[in-house]
């Protein structure tokens, strides 16, 4: 079994039925939706990417100047995010009803996260509540990298987390409080975290950090990886650490073309990992994480 544990659900660029067709070819099983955060983008251009490398190989080799390239120049003051001279506008209350109702219509194909923001909203937990009913919604994702907050306003969030067994899914920033991956895990034992993009922008300093400790994890999504971060990522982590995931339709697709779903599909199949290993990185973590073994 596949499944995709981090896929927006941006039906502007990869409308339901379409995705559906795109994980039929490919063979994904399921995927776990999140509500879409950011207007539609593509990262299409041999520009793009080397930016996109130039600030991988920074976060990799040149950190703490990579830290501070990543939150300089791809997130403003005034919620925009930055692709060289294009912006797109971050939504600040990503709409649960969507992915709500999308997994509703095919609960045997997807499952969903419930996004909280609480740069904005002054009760993240009551928003989680009116959603963690629904069938299919599995845990609990937050950005305070793009929305723009410390850790620690996820406070209460982590603790209804705990208390009711479901994972939570962070992307980290680095600046104004906004990267301490240490607060949560160390704040709530037992909690479940899922780092977005292999710990980014830490990497290796978060591996570091949650290899010897249970419960956190990291996911293999997005283009903020290359084929060889997610070999050092399963590498030092093990693969009983690490998950399968997109972040999609965010890719170097053209607009109007879906996504492709052999692109990182391909880098975990490469990997050097016995079947049951590989079995592990591309649904068995994330089912065990969400109690749906």
């Amino acid at each position: 079994m596949i499944v995709d544990c981090h896929i927006h659900y941006e039906p502007r660029m990869f409308p339901a039925e379409r995705m559906l067709a795109a994980m039929d070819r490919h063979g994904i099983d399921r995927a776990c939706l999140v509500p879409t955060m950011v207007e539609p983008f593509s990262l299409r251009g041999r520009i793009k990417g080397y930016s996109n490398s130039f600030l991988r190989a920074c976060l990799v080799h040149a950190n703490p100047l990579g830290r501070f390239l990543y939150d300089a120049l791809l997130i403003d003051s005034r919620g925009y995010f930055h692709i060289l001279h294009e912006k797109y506008r971050v939504i600040e209350r990503p709409d649960n009803a969507t992915v709500a109702e999308l997994v509703e219509r095919h609960p045997e194909r997807f499952l969903g996260w419930i996004f909280v923001n609480p740069a904005v909203d002054p009760d993240p937990v009551k928003e989680i509540e009116r959603w963690a009913g629904r069938p299919g919604m599995v845990g609990v994702k937050a950005h305070p990298f793009w929305h723009r907050y410390p850790v620690e306003r996820l406070l209460p969030v982590a603790s209804w987390c705990r208390e009711n067994g479901r994972p939570l899914l962070v992307h980290l920033g680095s600046r104004r409080g906004s990267g301490d991956y240490r607060l949560l895990p160390e704040r709530f034992p037992g909690l479940k975290i899922i780092y977005a993009h292999a710990g980014i922008p830490y990497y290796r300093e978060l591996w570091g950090y949650i290899r010897d400790r249970e419960g956190l994890y990291v996911d293999l999504s997005s283009p903020y990886l290359n084929p060889g971060l997610v070999r050092r990522a399963v590498q030092f982590l093990g693969p009983g650490k690490c998950l399968y995931g997109t972040d999609g339709p965010y890719g170097e697709q053209a607009p109007g073309e879906d996504y492709d779903y052999g692109w990182i599909k391909g880098w975990v199949e490469a990997l050097p990992l016995s079947e049951a290993e590989r079995e592990l990185v591309f649904a068995g973590n994330f089912l065990s994480l969400v109690g749906k073994v």
